[in-house]
């Protein structure tokens, strides 16, 4: 309402992406719409998927909206059609923001076709995990050059993510800025000093050493290497405990290969999960194996729990707190050593670890506020982008 009583309109603002299942774009999506003001602006989702996803009855309950048009890869000239069809009947937008990385410098063209003011390109990832083949170097080739003429604002969550997609160049172009994958402190800064209920909560026996782990069960999260080495680590640690939170097309073969390992009555698929945080308080150790990464988002999660973290060396710096809470370790390493390092991790199971666990909170929240990380600035940024 303004000063006259006159309700005010609200900015309407499309996000393109695959589907509102969780991962690094979705969540930080959700922690974005949960905090910015649904009074002036309101969300609306373009995705490629007809099938329910996870967040969808949250986003409708928030003033959302969500709507389908066909994959690009079954026909481009029908996904234009809905897409142009899609925006015509529920815009006109104020903001056009799309997470399909390359794809786009194709998306934002058509924004600009229906005078979209304010089109950005969001870069989450340092891959696309497709090949480096001629056709696909064309392809990424062409999309930048769209990216570059089409967007008026061109965000990344890391530095590498931003180089990734607008090249190494991007730097010279004012339109490109690093925007931190954010979340909501207040469910970290709640958890309480003594994780004892958390792990009943679990399951877990006070002797238990409970070692976690977050994300999409596909090829890029690397479960291979993770359930190789938690397979050698639990050979000296029979009292340790895997959790595994998602799901994903890899999930039954990673269920498959723990039961030839030897280990299934040790690793929990917990699937998909709304109680992160209190999960992430109850471990001992966190670990991101990945092959590639735009930042991982899930590990500022973890060191906003305290958790001690074991990580690939192709996670992005600006992912670690400097808390000393995060241990890197190269991809070449055999699982033999990602066990040991892992061990390294979690040791001091009574006293250590737990000591570094509890990281005064003030410390941690000022950690993620100076980097960025605290959503409620991220959702003003946002909002003054949009045009607020």
């Amino acid at each position: 309402m303004n000063g006259f009583g006159t309700k005010l309109k609200k900015k309407k603002i499309l996000h393109v992406v695959g589907r509102m299942h969780p991962g690094g774009i979705e969540t930080l999506l959700m922690n974005v719409y949960r905090n910015i003001d649904r009074d002036r602006y309101e969300f609306h989702f373009a995705v490629q998927s007809a099938e329910p996803s996870f967040y969808d009855d949250e986003i409708r309950a928030l003033g959302g909206t969500i709507f389908v048009q066909p994959p690009p890869k079954k026909g481009i000239r029908s996904f234009k059609r809905e897409l142009m069809a899609n925006m015509k009947k529920h815009g006109p937008y104020d903001a056009v923001h799309s997470h399909v990385f390359g794809f786009s410098g194709y998306i934002l063209k058509l924004a600009e076709e229906l005078d979209v003011p304010v089109r950005i390109s969001h870069s989450h990832n340092t891959h696309d995990s497709k090949s480096g083949g001629l056709l696909r170097r064309m392809y990424r080739k062409y999309m930048r050059g769209l990216i570059r003429s089409h967007s008026t604002m061109m965000l990344g969550c890391s530095r590498e993510a931003c180089e990734s997609l607008f090249g190494e160049d991007c730097w010279h172009d004012k339109r490109v800025n690093v925007f931190p994958n954010a979340i909501s402190l207040e469910p970290y800064a709640s958890l309480p000093e003594d994780r004892t209920e958390l792990r009943r909560r679990l399951g877990a026996s006070d002797d238990e050493l409970l070692i976690g782990h977050i994300g999409r069960f596909s090829a890029q999260k690397n479960h291979d290497l993770l359930l190789d080495s938690f397979a050698q680590f639990s050979r000296k640690h029979p009292q340790a405990r895997l959790l595994l939170v998602g799901d994903g097309p890899l999930r039954a073969a990673m269920e498959h290969k723990a039961k030839e390992l030897g280990v299934a009555q040790q690793v929990s698929f917990l699937g998909l999960r709304k109680d992160i945080p209190e999960l992430l308080g109850a471990l001992d150790g966190f670990v991101l194996p990945s092959l590639y990464e735009g930042l991982g988002i899930v590990l500022i999660e973890a060191q906003a729990a305290g958790v001690p973290c074991l990580v690939s060396d192709v996670v992005p710096s600006e992912a670690d707190l400097e808390l000393g809470l995060v241990d890197r370790l190269t991809l070449n390493a055999s699982p033999e050593r990602w066990a040991e390092a892992l061990a390294v991790v979690s040791s001091g199971h009574e006293d250590e670890t737990r000591a570094r666990r509890r990281i005064d909170w003030s410390l941690r929240a000022r950690a993620l506020g100076d980097r960025g990380y605290d959503i409620r600035g991220s959702a003003a940024k946002l909002e003054r982008l949009y045009g607020g």
